[in-house]
């Protein structure tokens, strides 16, 4: 595959545990699409650099993977999703550098930065050797203190790209209605077995992210997310307590503002 023929770009950014990982492997069971897996976080050691072209990030995204786009990809992309400014930065200036070429569609998943915090609790319980942990209000503290310019700088990026926003809690209600206004918005055809993409079973050489995704891909679930809402509830006198604090006051206007917004939205600054 020619670097050529790729016609678009696309960066799927959003903070950890937001569900990037699921949606980068719905757009990615799309033909036309070829998407990578986190490339700053897989290579920490050694991160990559801002490329100063496509062909230039094509080339170190194979050699990192070990795979190309294939011949039929005309999409190309990566989604990239922490809170470490470091990693914030590469995907930033990677996005501001490919769009000087190639149009770029930046999609910003957004899902409660709380629940976001409630499902990492549990991932590090479960999986990251961090059976001891536990929500705190100190805790709570601390992650939105540390959250706050990600989510900032990633809505600013959007904003200046006319990026797309997308709902995590409307994705996954309704996936057969969101993630077809999703495709079209990329100016893309909705394929039917997108909705399928664990089929294609576990691909831990490929996907980074959530676990579940790379080991035991299943559809998604939105029964997950209520009980994770009611996870939050039940820790409403805390989370509005802190919620209420002056310094917050930019969380309340950015989930009202999304809260408000359609399931798939153009962000304008």
């Amino acid at each position: 595959m020619s670097p050529s023929a790729i016609e678009k770009v696309v960066a799927l950014v959003g903070l950890p545990r937001s569900g990037t990982t699921v949606l980068t492997a719905l757009l990615d069971a799309h033909p036309r699409f070829c998407l990578y897996y986190e490339p700053w976080n897989a290579s920490r050691k050694r991160p990559p650099p801002v490329p100063q072209s496509l062909d230039a990030l094509l080339a170190w995204l194979t050699e990192r993977f070990g795979f190309a786009p294939g011949p039929a990809a005309r999409v190309v992309g990566f989604k990239e999703t922490t809170i470490l400014p470091d990693s914030m930065h590469w995907a930033i200036e990677t996005v501001d550098q490919l769009a000087r070429e190639r149009p770029v569609h930046v999609v910003w998943l957004y899902r409660d930065p709380v629940l976001c915090l409630l499902s990492r609790i549990e991932g590090a319980r479960k999986w990251w050797g961090h059976p001891e942990a536990r929500f705190s209000e100190e805790g709570l503290l601390a992650y939105l203190r540390e959250a706050g310019p990600t989510l900032r700088a990633l809505r600013a990026l959007a904003a200046r790209h006319r990026g797309l926003g997308v709902r995590y809690d409307a994705l996954v209600r309704a996936p057969e209605r969101v993630l077809p206004e999703l495709m079209a918005a990329l100016g893309e055809r909705f394929e039917p077995d997108q909705l399928e993409y664990h089929r294609a079973g576990p691909q831990p050489h490929k996907v980074m992210g959530d676990v579940e995704v790379a080991r035991a891909p299943a559809p998604l679930d939105a029964a997950r997310e209520a009980a994770r809402r009611a996870e939050a509830e039940a820790l409403r006198p805390v989370l509005d307590a802190v919620l209420a604090a002056t310094e917050f006051a930019w969380l309340r206007a950015l989930d009202e503002e999304l809260r408000g917004s359609d399931a798939v939205s153009r962000i304008e600054a």
